[in-house]
C-alpha cells in the first residue's frame, strides 16, 4: 500500500510503553491508541521470537513496532491507508527500518505460508472478521500460531467459533479490560485464502435505480446510509464543477453528484471503500471517475474544487471521535476554490458549525430532517 506525504501538523505523538520499553506513537486522525485490546493481546503473546510475523486489522501499529523491536520480520495487513502512514511515521520516530503495509485482501497471493505468528486485532463484522481469520491461516506455515483479540461487544465469542472451524480448535487465553485473546495453531492441512467477494445490490439513489456493488469492510455495503440520503438530498451541484467526495464510502454520493452533471472525484482512506466506490461508479456508467485512497484529501490539489461533499465519521468502535470530521473539514478549506463550498451531513445533535465557522468564516443548514442536519459553508 502506498502512502502519501502526509503533514505533520496531522500526526499525534505521544509517549507510550510497549512490554519491552517505551515508544513513541505517532498517529493520524481516526487511528488507534494503546488499548485494552493490546493489553490482551501482549498477555496471551508474552514474547516475540524472531522470524517472520503478520500482524493484521485496525489498531495494530503499536503491535507491527513491538514485533519488529523483538526482532522478527514484520508483514503488515491492513485496510485504512492512514494506519499504514501511522506505522511508517512511528517507525521512523523509533529509528527502526520500513514495514511495508498491504491491503489486507491482496496480501495470500505473495506471503502464503512463509508466518510463524500472525497477530490479529478484530475488525468490527462478523464476515469481515471471518476474512481475516482465514487470511491469517493462509499466511501460516503448518503449526504457526495465530493470536487474536477483540472486544466482548463486537463478537469475540463468535470469532473464537469461527476459528476453531477453520483451524479446528481455538480458544480464549486472556482477558484485559473487556477484550479476549484468543489463540488458534494452523494445521497440517493447508488453509485456502478468502475470497473477497463484491457484491452487486439493487437500491434507489435520488429516485434513480442504482447497482450498489462492495464487500465486507466498505461502511452500509449493502444500502444507500440515511446520512448519505440527506446529503444527497441537499447538495446542489452545478453541472461542469469539480466536486470531491471526501471519505466517499460505496460511493453512491459521488455518483450522484456525477447524475448531476458533475466532474467527480472521490477518496477515502479505506481501501476497501475504494474498490467499492470504483466498482459501484464503474457498474452506473462512470467507469473513468477517479478514486484515491488517501488520508484526507492528501491526493488532491490546494485550491482545485468547486464543491466539497462530505458525510464524515465521527465514531471509533463504540466511542465518539471527531478527529476525521475535523480533519476533513480543514482539507476541504484547503482544496476549495474561492468561492467554492462544502456541503456535510452530520447527526442533528451534532455542533459542526463551530468547525465551518473556524476555517470558513460562515456556516448555515441547508437541509434538516428529524436524524440529520446538512450544513453548509462557503471560501471566501
Amino acid at each position: 500500500m502506498h502512502t502519501q506525504h502526509v503533514p505533520t501538523q496531522w500526526l499525534t505523538i505521544k509517549e507510550e510503553a510497549l512490554p519491552d520499553g517505551p515508544f513513541t506513537l505517532a498517529r493520524l486522525p481516526g487511528v488507534g491508541s494503546l488499548s485494552p485490546a493490546h493489553s490482551a493481546l501482549f498477555a496471551a503473546v508474552r514474547t516475540i521470537a524472531p522470524g517472520q510475523v503478520a500482524v493484521l486489522g485496525p489498531g495494530s501499529v503499536p503491535t507491527a513496532l513491538w514485533a519488529a523491536r523483538s526482532g522478527a520480520t514484520v508483514r503488515h495487513f491492513v485496510d485504512s491507508i492512514a494506519e499504514a502512514a501511522s506505522l511508517s511515521a512511528t517507525l521512523s520516530r523509533n529509528r527502526l527500518a520500513g514495514i511495508a503495509s498491504h491491503p489486507d485482501w491482496q496480501a495470500a497471493a505473495s506471503a502464503a505460508e512463509t508466518c510463524d505468528l500472525a497477530l490479529l486485532h478484530l475488525p468490527r463484522g462478523r464476515k469481515l472478521q471471518q476474512e481475516l481469520l482465514q487470511l491469517s491461516g493462509a499466511l501460516l506455515r503448518p503449526g504457526g500460531r495465530l493470536i487474536f483479540v477483540g472486544a466482548k461487544n463486537e463478537g469475540i465469542k463468535s470469532a473464537v467459533h469461527d476459528a476453531a472451524r477453520i483451524y479446528g480448535r481455538a480458544g480464549v487465553v486472556s482477558r484485559k479490560g473487556g477484550y479476549h485473546a484468543a489463540m488458534a495453531t494452523r494445521p497440517a492441512a493447508a488453509i485456502s485464502p478468502p475470497q473477497v467477494v463484491f457484491t452487486a445490490h439493487p437500491i434507489v439513489v435520488d429516485g434513480v435505480q442504482t447497482e450498489l456493488v462492495a464487500c465486507a469492510g466498505a461502511f452500509a455495503p449493502d444500502r444507500l446510509d440515511d446520512g448519505a440520503a440527506a446529503l444527497i438530498t441537499a447538495m446542489q451541484i452545478v453541472p461542469g464543477t469539480r466536486v470531491l467526495d471526501l471519505g466517499c464510502g460505496t460511493g453512491l454520493v459521488a455518483l450522484a453528484a456525477a447524475r448531476q452533471g458533475a466532474d467527480v472525484i472521490a477518496a477515502d482512506v479505506s481501501a476497501r471503500a475504494v474498490a467499492s466506490a470504483q466498482r459501484t461508479l464503474a457498474a452506473n456508467g462512470y467507469p473513468s471517475a477517479t478514486v484515491h485512497l488517501c488520508c484526507g484529501a492528501a491526493a488532491i490539489g490546494d485550491a482545485t474544487i468547486d464543491t466539497v461533499v462530505t458525510n464524515p465519521p465521527f465514531h471509533k468502535g463504540h466511542d465518539v471521535s471527531f478527529e476525521v470530521s475535523q480533519l476533513f473539514v480543514r482539507e476541504a478549506a484547503r482544496v476549495l476554490k474561492p468561492g467554492g463550498s462544502i456541503t456535510l451531513v452530520a447527526n442533528l445533535h451534532l455542533d459542526y458549525g463551530r468547525w465551518l465557522k473556524q476555517h470558513f468564516g460562515n456556516a448555515g443548514t441547508a437541509y434538516e430532517n428529524n436524524r440529520f442536519r446538512v450544513w453548509h459553508a462557503t471560501k471566501h
